[in-house]
């Protein structure tokens, strides 16, 4: 299973490719915020804390939103499905195929109430 990234690391990601896109450098944006480019490089590569307030330089600086800039790219897998990603974690193939069929059930359950609610 992969490792989930830390919302600096996911900020530091979203600053490189901000820069990237600008043609612009760590030094650039280090000179916005106002701090060294130790520190900057530190906030890019996911290894430095920050606050609400460089969070909102951050966004700022880049012309997003602090909700846009603090927005996973996507929504992990594990969130989306949470029964099939335990359906990975299981060795038994009946019980894979036991709780990919409860899942399915459920989802029509789900979709069957949706639409006698909507009526």
């Amino acid at each position: 299973m992969c490792k989930m990234k830390t919302i600096f690391e996911q900020i530091g990601e979203k600053i490189a490719g901000w820069l990237e896109s600008q043609g612009e450098t760590q030094s650039f944006f280090a000179e916005r915020m106002g701090i060294s480019k130790q520190v900057m490089s530190k906030i890019v590569n996911g290894k430095k804390a920050i606050n609400i307030d460089e969070i909102a330089k951050i966004a700022n600086i880049m012309g997003v939103t602090v909700d846009e800039l603090l927005r996973p790219k996507e929504i992990p897998q594990v969130i989306q499905e949470p029964i099939l990603f335990m359906v990975g974690k299981l060795e038994n193939e009946n019980t894979k195929e036991g709780l990919q069929f409860l899942n399915h059930v459920m989802n029509e359950m789900i979709e069957l109430e949706e639409i006698l609610h909507s009526k």
